[in-house]
């Protein structure tokens, strides 16, 4: 889309009266527009010139280089407003990335320390949100085009109630920054009798500071708007809802009535445009109490300012990115990298000062985690997370999924008594809100939890409850879906009909268990057969696995052996045998053996590269582990110890990476400075006494000679190399000391007669060191131990800022001959297919590729 000359000056007038600025200070600003856009090309719309948002955003970063902070900050905020103004006049939407782009433009003008005065001011609205102007056009004492940041706190301050219901005198469109806001819509007709109102309308006047007394026209800096009763009365009818969230926009026709519903305890935010280009009624109004006179709304912002809204925006935008990330990779059963997105929620609930309301939404990601925990078969830090929230949570919503959370979890430690208890609470919790999702949920969950203790006490009339409690979770469920598919908008829909898909198929897996604890063959594969067939298109391969488990199960029953194993052994994917030892519990032990018992294979790899006898020792759970080597020795596996052993080691390497090397960086204001004194303490050899700064050298072995002990060649080629880097890395690194330089290479620092521990190593080491460099020739990153360090370098340095150097022959660059050191590029490193000396080294390396981009 190409943005025109005439829209970003016509954006700059509103930008200039929006904050204050005379005409003749921006005269820089128009020179600049008008230079850059004899550059640009044809819009195809009668020859008119424009440039792209990049190609402006590129030439604004020269053209006012020179200009002072001020007149950068407004030329932004003008870049900003023309691109959302152009997306609307050409209907077209604001994708997520541009809007994103947007905002940062807005937000570096709004908390931009360099001015020299405050260019912006803030208002509440009769409304509740607070409302920062960014661009004001008005023609004749109406608006004509007027841009605005509205941001509702969450500080319970919603507006007066009574006249909620209003209208807009031009046409409104809003995207949406952040939070959750929902709006409803209403059919407004007059009516001649009181008996039949529900509101009289209401005229609406603004008073600024230079005026005495107020007016209908409208006013881009207010001192206090009114609402006066007109006297006329009015039938207000909802017609329709609709849930707005982060990326989404609508818009809202002249005259429309309306009304905004944010929750008290959230941050809501959007940029809102009114444009009377695309529609306006000049007599647009409010709708008040039948016989209420007048009310007026202050418009004091209370000490509130622009910087303090745009930096609180901000936090909740990031908040929303990472768990929106840790919630994505949840659906997909990737939870590694869910919990690293959820660290890196709750590490910004606890850094970022700025941040409204931090408890909710620390209680937020605390849910998160202790699911994510549960997943990971960490049931005690899953139950410490939620039961020290859950005595802190007043009834609501969270409260309920922590509950329901907390009882799974308990479940899982088969405690099936504190399990029903926090199953009940979540139902009865549930129940006095009027949450029908989690009602449905909990009375799933009760089901469960009926039928273990069934087995447990050989109690019939608890199968029996529990039979009828799953069935109620089944209709539930598909009650709810439909009423959904009716009355919620598409993204709303989308995310509440995958969570009830889930909870449906669940119920119809367990409904079968209760089956095949009856007896009862055919139900049991019938609700088996149902549950799988839902599955087909779930992200979640953890539900698929057990529905193929239970379905395979039934078939066992009808003496189906052969299709019940091809449901059991599907290769490349979560088995059965692999989600069972992911959630250890004395149930999931009990399938576990009834697989092995059948002959099911225990060495599949799932698609993140974990077998099941991985996923029982990082749990740490020795009965699992003992059930998995059991059917791994009735197969006749091979190398049963070694595979112990490096399923040891890269739990190992899970927990430095995950719980200890990744927090201390997030914590360490993005550098490694701190990672060895917390970490890890250097080993002596390692590292010169005094040394301050440490270079980790990567380089691959040249040495081709038959038996050689050494990477280096005849001619000291890779040695030559490292003395010339490091003599180059010194020049361009003024302030480090020579004298306190340490270098670290393998070869020097690594034992050669026993080097697997300290290859083990490697990754931790080189988030120890400051810098990497990287030798490369023409065979560098085919190698894989190569590609290992270079991945892992190019995550802390992307992540974290710590240095990563390439030392390549000029050739290369274009620079006459000789070997150059200069800021490495990012690659693509896919590890599958690189050279290792020893190819049992591959899996090691695969898991490595794995576990640095969780460190990012």
């Amino acid at each position: 889309m190409k943005i025109r000359q005439s829209s970003l000056l016509r954006a700059l007038q509103g930008v200039a009266t929006a904050t204050k600025t005379g005409e003749s200070e921006v005269e820089s600003i128009k020179r600049w527009i008008s230079s850059a856009s004899t550059a640009g090309d044809s819009d195809g719309e009668g020859g008119v010139k424009g440039l792209s948002f990049d190609e402006w955003q590129r030439s604004l970063e020269v053209g006012l280089l020179d200009e002072g902070e001020d007149l950068q900050q407004l030329a932004s905020l003008t870049l900003a407003i023309a691109f959302l103004r152009e997306t609307c006049r050409q209907d077209r939407p604001a994708h997520a990335d541009k809007l994103s782009r947007c905002w940062d433009l807005v937000h570096g003008a709004l908390t931009c320390e360099a001015l020299t005065r405050d260019l912006f001011t803030a208002s509440r609205s009769a409304q509740g949100f607070l409302a920062v102007p960014l661009c004001s056009l008005l023609e004749d004492g109406n608006i004509d085009e007027l841009f605005r940041l509205h941001v509702w706190l969450p500080d319970g301050m919603r507006g007066n109630a009574e006249f909620a219901l209003h209208s807009h005198q031009p046409f409104a469109q809003s995207w949406i920054l952040a939070g959750e806001g929902k709006d409803h819509s209403y059919r407004v007709e007059p009516v001649g009798e009181a008996e039949q109102a529900t509101h009289a309308e209401y005229a609406l006047a603004w008073n600024d500071a230079n005026s005495k007394s107020h007016s209908a026209a409208y006013k881009t800096h207010q001192a206090y708007s009114i609402v006066q009763n007109t006297g006329r009365l009015v039938r207000a009818t909802e017609t329709a809802e609709a849930v707005h969230t982060r990326n989404s926009s609508y818009t809202i026709a002249a005259k429309s009535f309306h009304r905004t519903e944010v929750a008290p305890d959230v941050l809501h935010a959007t940029l809102f445009f009114f444009d009377s280009h695309r529609g306006f009624f000049k007599d647009a109004g409010v709708l008040g109490p039948k016989n209420g006179n007048s009310f007026a709304q202050l418009r004091d912002p209370a000490g509130i300012t622009p910087f303090a809204l745009a930096e609180k925006v901000e936090a909740v935008r990031s908040w929303e990115f990472h768990m929106n990330e840790g919630r994505r990779h949840a659906q997909r059963t990737e939870w590694e990298h869910a919990l690293r997105s959820f660290n890196n929620a709750i590490e910004l609930c606890k850094s970022d000062k700025s941040f409204p309301n931090v408890s909710r939404y620390r209680y937020l990601v605390l849910g998160e985690l202790g699911n994510t925990n549960r997943r990971f078969g960490r049931y005690e830090t899953a139950k410490n997370i939620l039961e020290s929230s859950i005595t802190e949570m007043k009834p609501s919503m969270q409260r309920v999924e922590f509950s329901g959370e907390l009882g799974v979890t308990y479940r899982h430690m088969d405690r099936l008594e504190d399990a029903k208890r926090a199953f009940e609470m979540q139902y009865d919790t549930a129940r006095e809100l009027g949450l029908e999702q989690e009602m449905c949920r909990a009375i799933g969950n009760l089901g469960m939890v009926n039928y273990q203790l069934s087995h447990q006490c050989k109690d019939d009339g608890l199968l029996d409850l529990a039979i009828k409690q799953l069935a109620e979770r089944v209709k539930s469920a598909r009650r709810l879906k439909g009423e959904i598919e009716k009355r919620s908008g598409p993204n709303v829909r989308i995310t509440h009909l995958d969570m009830l898909n889930t909870w449906e198929t669940i119920g119809l897996a367990r409904l079968s268990i209760c089956h095949y604890a009856r007896g009862n063959v055919q139900e049991a594969v019938r609700s088996a057969l149902a549950s799988l067939q839902m599955t087909e298109n779930s992200p979640d391969t953890t539900v698929r696995a057990i529905s193929r488990f239970f379905y395979g199960r039934a078939l066992l029953l009808e003496g189906r052996r052969k299709e019940a194993l091809g449901l059991f052994n599907t290769p490349g994917t979560c088995t059965p045998a692999i989600a069972f030892a992911k959630e250890p519990s004395e149930e999931h032990s009990g399938y576990l053996r009834e697989l092995v018992g059948v002959g099911a294979d225990m060495e599949i790899v799932d698609e993140h590269g974990y077998t099941a006898l991985d996923h029982a020792v990082f749990n740490g759970d020795t009965e699992t582990e003992a059930v998995v080597l059991d059917g791994l020795r009735k197969k006749g596996a091979a190398n049963i110890a070694q595979r112990q052993a490096e399923a040891r080691l890269r739990k190992g390497y899970r927990e430095l990476f995950q719980e200890h090397m990744r927090p201390t960086l997030l914590g360490g204001g993005g550098t490694s400075d701190g990672l060895a004194r917390e970490l890890l303490s250097r080993p002596a050899e390692t590292v010169e006494p005094g040394a301050e700064f440490v270079i980790f050298f990567s380089y691959r072995w040249i040495n081709k000679e038959p038996g050689a002990k050494s990477p280096d060649d005849g001619a000291h080629t890779q040695y030559r190399r490292m003395q010339t880097a490091v003599e180059q890395f010194l020049c361009l690194y003024p302030t480090v000391d020579p004298n306190k330089l340490g270098i670290w290479m393998d070869f020097a620092c690594v034992d050669q007669d026993e080097p697997s521990a300290g290859v083990s190593a490697l990754p931790m080491i080189i988030a120890q060191c400051d810098a990497m460099i990287s030798l490369v020739d023409d065979q560098y990153f085919d190698r894989g131990w190569c590609s290992v360090e270079v991945m892992m370098a190019q995550t802390l340095r992307n992540a974290y800022g710590i240095s990563w150097l390439e030392h390549v022959h000029q050739d290369e660059h274009e620079y006459g001959s000789g070997w150059r050191l200069g800021e490495a590029e990012n690659r693509e490193i896919v590890m599958k297919d690189k050279l290792l000396t020893y190819e049992e080294d591959r899996s090691k390396v695969l898991f490595l590729e794995r576990q640095s981009k969780l460190l990012g």
